[in-house]
């Protein structure tokens, strides 16, 4: 039997004692080794983060230049556009520069040639049926000239005389009127649908020569282009040049046979007199086309307020609106009353404040202004017809102030509450209506004054604008 000592139990104790703290060793390094490995896979996973990062600002800054890169070449796109867009203007311009200039040129060789034709004056025989008259008018556009035969008797009618100034229509008409055949006429036709393209604006508000203070009537003479302008609160009559430059004034205000007060129309015959209404004075006063005073009819207790005041071409007789006393009055070159006719009232033939008036084919038209008519009579006062009712639309008024009738028998009318110009035909039917209220170039202000002259131009007195239109 074999024996153990005590020493060897003690031993195998120690053993396995050492045993487990081993083994508890090895599993707490092990824990750390998972704890290591954890840490290791964390600090993997960050960093692979960290890269995503960079990534991330690579991505950001190649964002950024290709942005500021597409930028920089919008911005270059967008000027080298503008240029393009700025050379065709330029070229458009220039084009149309070099068109009105070749329109031009034609246009003045082609009235130098129509003049140079006119040019032997006495020598030159023109009729009808002429190879003279039918090389004239080839020069002409045909596109503005029509011919028809009237009666036998040939008509050339130009619209809106394409490059015809006032003096070359006037010697054009002359040669074929006085030189040639005599029932060869020449008329001046307008189309009202293109009144308002090219206004002419004159005068502005001022006591100087050449401004005005609620201008009022306006009249021309066809003998040497003059046109009369009557400002009224300036008391006076302006005479202009053909070329729209103030000549000189006539009247000033006063009381005495010479001067004015308050004038409101102005009438200019053919034979060097000028008729003007002086309204606040009660009378018409009578001058020269040179300014030179003639002499005056009426005064208090025979006119009262007269608005209006129209001739004769030929001067044989002058008409008077005495607005305050409701009739017209006719009366002789000399001044001497013929007559007159109407009364205060609405029925046909009466009138509520008669104002504008005018002679046209010897026939006497008047704006009837609060009966919102416009009557026509003959020059013995027998009522031959009349147009317009009271309204704002079309063909209406509202208070028809002064009236004109161009030569082809149309009637144009100012409506001075309406700030409007109306136009009818010759048989009354409306065509249509130009102007509103305002400033503009298309404006009017309490218009008064209206005037067409021998080629049909169209004249306005802006009263409250102080200042002419001319269309």
């Amino acid at each position: 039997m074999v024996r153990m000592s005590s020493s060897s139990s003690v031993s195998r104790t120690d053993l396995k004692s050492r045993n487990d703290v081993l083994k508890s060793r090895s599993d707490s390094l092990k824990s750390r080794n998972d704890v290591l490995k954890s840490q290791n896979e964390d600090f993997i996973s960050r960093d692979l983060d960290l890269e995503d990062v960079d990534d991330s600002e690579e991505l950001y800054k190649e964002e950024r230049r290709s942005s500021i890169y597409l930028q920089n070449h919008t911005v270059k796109s967008s000027d080298r556009a503008c240029d393009i867009l700025r050379n065709a203007v330029d070229d458009a311009v220039r084009d149309i520069k070099q068109r009105a200039a070749l329109l031009e040129a034609g246009i003045l060789e082609r009235k130098k040639k129509v003049l140079q034709t006119l040019e032997p004056g006495k020598n030159l025989n023109i009729n009808s049926s002429s190879s003279t008259l039918s090389d004239l008018f080839k020069l002409l556009d045909r596109r503005n000239s029509t011919t028809v035969s009237n009666g036998g008797a040939s008509v050339v009618d130009y619209k809106e005389f394409m490059f015809f100034d006032r003096g070359s229509a006037k010697h054009l008409n002359h040669a074929i009127k006085t030189l040639g055949d005599p029932s060869f006429n020449v008329s001046y036709s307008r189309d009202y649908a293109a009144i308002a393209l090219n206004p002419e604006i004159l005068g502005c508000s001022g006591r100087n020569l050449g401004q005005f203070h609620g201008p009022t009537a306006i009249d021309t003479d066809s003998r040497n282009n003059t046109m009369y302008v009557c400002d009224s609160m300036n008391c006076r009559i302006v005479v202009y040049s053909d070329d729209r430059q103030p000549l000189y004034s006539i009247g000033q205000k006063g009381q005495g046979n010479r001067d004015l007060d308050r004038p409101t129309s102005v009438a200019v015959d053919d034979v060097g007199q000028v008729y003007i209404a002086d309204s606040f004075n009660d009378r018409v006063c009578v001058y020269t086309t040179e300014g030179d005073w003639k002499f005056n009819v009426g005064g208090r207790g025979k006119l009262n307020k007269p608005r209006g005041v129209a001739c004769s071409k030929n001067g044989e007789i002058f008409v008077v609106s005495d607005t305050a006393n409701q009739r017209i009055l006719v009366y002789s070159a000399s001044g001497t009353c013929k007559g007159n006719f109407g009364k205060l009232g609405m029925k046909e033939g009466q009138f509520v404040r008669p104002q504008g008036i005018t002679i046209w084919d010897n026939k006497v038209y008047v704006s009837d202004s609060f009966n919102y008519r416009v009557q026509i009579f003959d020059i013995e006062g027998k009522l031959l017809g009349n147009m317009g009712r009271q309204g704002s639309g079309e063909g209406e008024f509202e208070e028809p102030r002064d009236i004109t009738v161009d030569s082809n028998g149309n009637v144009l009318v100012t409506d001075t509450r309406r700030n409007t110009l109306l136009i009818f035909d010759k048989n009354g039917t409306f065509i249509r209506e130009y102007g509103s209220e305002g400033t503009g170039i298309h404006n009017f202000d309490g218009p008064e004054g209206v005037h067409t002259d021998e080629i049909n131009r169209v004249f306005i007195a802006d009263r409250k604008n102080d200042r002419v239109h001319i269309l």
